[in-house]
């Protein structure tokens, strides 16, 4: 994914990839403002768990299978 860079006035801007709010007056490689980054994170993580207990899930399943 690349940075949101616009013109603001002949500076340059980046913006933030969600909320499209100005991060830095310049270019940057910056892709998220800190508010979005650490919901991102938290929103990442917590797919993280969903992910392993589904997989966890599986595998209960799998294991009491009836071997025919």
């Amino acid at each position: 994914m690349k940075p949101i860079h616009k013109l603001n006035g002949g500076i340059g801007a980046t913006l933030c990839q969600l909320c499209s709010i100005i991060i830095t007056t310049g270019l940057s490689q910056d892709l998220y403002c800190d508010k979005c980054l650490s919901e991102r994170v938290k929103i990442d993580s917590e797919f993280k768990q969903i992910k392993e207990r589904a997989n966890n899930l599986m595998r209960l399943k799998n294991g009491f299978k009836d071997k025919q």
